[in-house]
């Protein structure tokens, strides 16, 4: 696919930080009054991301949080939304994508889910055009190898490598060019055409490699039973 240009990330997107500890405090699984200020909630540590599976909410742990922090008109709270992409802003990046909108509640008590300080929201915005709908895009651009190198690069650090807001807001990321010819595809669609197409050509690179071995072992056994002279 053409790419026209490319708009800093956090042009498109808001980048939102987990909430930190201070802005949260346990509670029991029970049910109970919450202190002045504090509603219930469930903050996913880094620990329920994985990258081949919908977020593990048996990860989830249940608190009392801040009442701001899960105001539904707040573009930047922390409270999980459906197609959010959370990034580990530490050490080896991951990404999730949100895509089950199962995975922004917790399925126990139905409390929002909340990222803690170890993860990034990446939350496209809706006045950004071309954006809206392109989060399956976004989260495949960012998984891919080339920049998850950026983002390791961008984490500093000694003991814990860490990455900050204004890095990520500043990542550059290209925009597809319109194209006529794809009226009508989704996103989803074409990275999935695009992961087939990859997969396809690791399937016949693997087959050259087991032909040229196949190979190799033949002529080297014609040598053993002198039927070719011996490469020197």
């Amino acid at each position: 696919m053409p790419l026209s240009r490319t708009v800093k990330l956090g042009s498109i997107a808001e980048v939102i930080p987990g909430a930190s500890v201070r802005d949260y405090e346990p509670r029991g699984s029970g049910a109970g009054l919450a202190p002045e200020g504090l509603t219930e909630a469930h903050v996913i540590p880094l620990s329920a991301l994985d990258e081949d599976r919908p977020l593990n909410q048996d990860k989830a742990q249940p608190v009392w949080i801040k009442a701001a922090l899960v105001d539904v008109d707040n573009i930047r709270t922390p409270a999980l939304r459906h197609l959010d992409i959370l990034i580990t802003n530490r050490n080896e990046p991951r990404i999730v994508l949100l895509s089950e909108p199962g995975e922004t509640l917790c399925k126990s008590d139905r409390a929002p889910n909340v990222a803690t300080g170890a993860l990034m929201i990446v939350r496209l915005k809706e006045q950004a055009g071309w954006a809206l709908g392109r989060a399956h895009y976004l989260a495949w651009w960012l998984g891919h190898p080339k920049n998850r190198r950026v983002l390791r690069r961008l984490m500093k650090g000694t003991a814990v490598k860490v990455m900050t807001k204004y890095d990520m807001e500043n990542i550059e990321v290209p925009i597809p060019h319109p194209d006529e010819r794809l009226q009508g595809a989704t996103t989803e669609g074409l990275i999935a055409n695009y992961g087939e197409r990859a997969k396809d050509l690791r399937r016949k690179q693997q087959e050259l490699a087991d032909l040229e071995y196949k190979r190799a072992q033949e002529v080297l056994y014609r040598m053993a039973k002198g039927e070719l002279p011996v490469i020197k």
